[in-house]
């Protein structure tokens, strides 16, 4: 009878090498990929939700909407005469704020275009 060797890298008497662990990745590693990969998130965000205050001459006040307001009483509020046309001031609130429709809400906080 034969005898079956015990040893679990033992092959007919040839010792071989325990599997390297090549192309497989420990803790450590994948911990680094994932603090990279969020550090790199987070500098590519920095650099697309600044690209609006590129803008010369442009900066904001972020105002909170009282009861009763609307963006039209807002926008006659902070319109600036440089501006030919009202609506397209409210036109402009909507797009910067990124709002669906006109509604506002009291406690709501919007960010309104101030010419510096």
């Amino acid at each position: 009878m034969r005898r079956i060797a015990r040893e679990p890298y033992r092959y007919r008497g040839v010792c071989t090498q325990a599997p390297s662990g090549k192309g497989r990745i420990t803790r450590g590693q994948a911990l680094l990929i994932l603090l990279a990969f969020c550090f790199c998130t987070y500098l590519l965000s920095g650099f697309v939700f600044a690209a609006d205050a590129g803008k010369e001459g442009v900066s904001y006040q972020l105002v909170t909407v009282q009861k009763g307001d609307s963006l039209w009483t807002l926008a006659e509020r902070y319109h600036d005469q440089s501006c030919t046309d009202i609506r397209d001031f409210v036109d402009k609130l909507i797009e910067i704020n990124q709002l669906h429709d006109v509604t506002i809400y009291p406690g709501q906080n919007l960010k309104i275009p101030v010419s510096s």
